[in-house]
């Protein structure tokens, strides 16, 4: 770690960047892969500017993103320590993605259509004081709203649980495919190329896929 860094606390590291807390109490997000943070920044400022709950933006460029730090568990971490809320935190994020149907994409966004998160899953959905917050837009474009909202699907179904989670994991699929139109169905398969093109999948974890996508278009 340089020295830059050694005010600052480690949170949590992805696959292409670091996020700190700074002294002063925001939160930095740098890339490690060279990745332009300042189109990430813009989309946040757009969407906060029109209510949706994102963190506000202090400050950005090409490596380093600073916004607000927003307190608060994860979505999956509560479902980790707290499972019988599963079906609420279930309704929570099918509710997060109406908030994205209700919301213009902004034309800099590449794709055509409408506004994509692409991985919005308990991991993204931090649960603050005033709800929840969703972060991590890296991979936002444009496109068909049924694609997103599948993905969420898949990404709280498929992953490895251990038996005693599975039941948690019941009711949150099913409160959140309450809260979601139907037609998520029909989208499964765009959605299951997506899921499966990024990062190596573990055979397993295809097998679920596959399984899902099979159940979706019988």
């Amino acid at each position: 770690m340089t020295l830059r860094n050694e005010a600052h606390r480690l949170l949590a590291s992805g696959r292409e960047s670091d996020v700190y807390l700074r002294s002063d109490g925001l939160l930095v997000k740098r890339a490690r892969t060279g990745r332009d943070l300042v189109p990430e920044a813009e989309l946040m400022r757009h969407l906060h500017a029109r209510g949706l709950p994102v963190p506000r933006v202090a400050d950005a460029s090409e490596h380093e993103l600073v916004m607000e730090y927003v307190p608060g568990p994860r979505m999956s971490q509560e479902l980790d320590a707290h499972p019988w809320r599963a079906a609420a935190l279930g309704r929570e994020l099918a509710d997060l993605h109406r908030q994205l149907d209700a919301v213009r994409a902004p034309e800099f966004l590449p794709g055509e259509g409408d506004l994509l998160h692409l991985d919005l899953h308990p991991g993204n959905v931090v649960l603050g004081p005033s709800g929840p917050v969703v972060v991590d837009w890296a991979s936002a474009t444009r496109g068909d709203r049924r694609v997103d909202v599948a993905l969420s699907w898949l990404a709280i179904a498929v992953a490895e649980l251990r038996p005693f989670k599975r039941l948690a994991r019941s009711r949150l699929v099913r409160a959140f495919l309450a809260g979601v139109d139907d037609a998520v169905r029909q989208a499964m398969p765009a959605a299951a190329e997506i899921r499966l093109s990024r990062h190596h999948r573990d055979k397993a974890e295809v097998d679920a896929v596959n399984r899902l996508v099979a159940s979706c278009t019988d």
